[in-house]
C-alpha cells in the first residue's frame, strides 16, 4: 500500500501532461488536466522557490486548488459506505473536514517525492451522463503505471471522487479501514464506534501536522 499511496500523491499533486488525447471543452479530461496544471503553476511560481517563509502560503494555495477539482464530500461518503446514511448532518460535516485534512496532510507531506515523472492522459469514458473515468498513465521511465480517475458531474463541473492505481482504489482502501472500526450491530455499538473513528482521525491528523514527513500508509490506527 505504501507504494500505491506514494504514486497517487505524485500523480495528484505533481504530474505534467505528456501529450493528451483530444477532449471536448469542459470534459472530464480537460477538467482534470486543468486542475493538475493549476497545482503545477503554484509549485513552479518563482515567488515561492527558495523562500521557506512563503511555504505556508504556497501550501494554502495548493489546498484551495485541489479542493476546486476534488469532491471530498463524495469521496468521504463512498469511503464510509452504507454507515454514512446513519451519520447525522453534523457528523457528516465533521467527518468530511477531518478526512479532507487527513488526505491533504498526507499528500502535502510527500511533495518531495516527485522526481520528474510525467503523466499521459489517454482517454475519457462518460458513464450514464454524470459519471466518468479518465484513464492516464504515470510515466516513470522504467514502466508505465495505469492510473484511473473517477469523476462525477456536480453543478456543471466534473470533480474527482476516487483514484484507482495498480488495481487499488483509494476509496476502497479507506472503506476497508473504516469498516474495521465502525460497528453497526446495534445503535449503542455504532455510536461508540463512531466516537472511536473520530478520535482516530483527529489523532492521525495531529500526528501528520506535527510531523509532515510522517505517512498514512499504516492507516488511522
Amino acid at each position: 500500500m505504501k507504494r500505491t499511496l506514494s504514486i497517487v500523491i505524485i500523480v495528484i499533486l505533481l504530474s505534467l501532461s505528456a501529450g493528451a488525447a483530444f477532449a471536448a471543452e469542459n470534459s472530464p479530461m480537460v477538467r482534470l488536466r486543468s486542475g493538475i496544471q493549476g497545482v503545477i503553476a503554484i509549485l513552479n511560481d518563482p515567488e515561492y522557490k527558495g523562500d521557506p517563509a512563503k511555504q505556508q502560503e504556497m501550501t494554502v494555495k495548493i489546498r484551495e486548488t485541489i479542493k476546486d477539482f476534488f469532491n471530498f464530500e463524495e469521496l468521504s461518503k463512498r469511503s464510509v459506505g452504507r454507515p454514512w446514511l446513519k451519520f447525522t448532518p453534523e457528523e457528516k460535516e465533521r467527518f468530511v473536514s477531518l478526512f479532507t485534512d487527513l488526505l491533504e496532510q498526507t499528500y502535502l507531506g510527500r511533495v518531495g517525492e516527485y522526481s520528474g515523472e510525467k503523466v499521459a492522459f489517454d482517454k475519457e469514458t462518460i458513464i450514464k451522463g454524470k459519471y466518468a473515468q479518465v484513464d492516464t498513465r504515470l510515466l516513470t521511465g522504467k514502466q508505465d503505471i495505469p492510473v484511473f480517475y473517477r469523476m462525477k458531474l456536480t453543478d456543471g463541473e466534473w470533480d474527482v471522487y476516487d483514484v484507482k492505481i495498480e488495481g487499488v482504489s483509494l476509496v476502497k482502501n479507506y472503506r476497508t479501514q473504516f469498516t474495521g472500526i465502525l460497528d453497526t450491530t446495534n445503535d449503542k455499538t455504532f455510536e461508540a464506534s463512531k466516537k472511536e473513528l473520530f478520535t482516530r482521525l483527529e489523532a492521525k491528523c495531529a500526528e501528520l501536522k506535527a510531523n509532515p514527513k510522517a505517512t498514512a500508509e499504516n492507516g488511522i490506527k
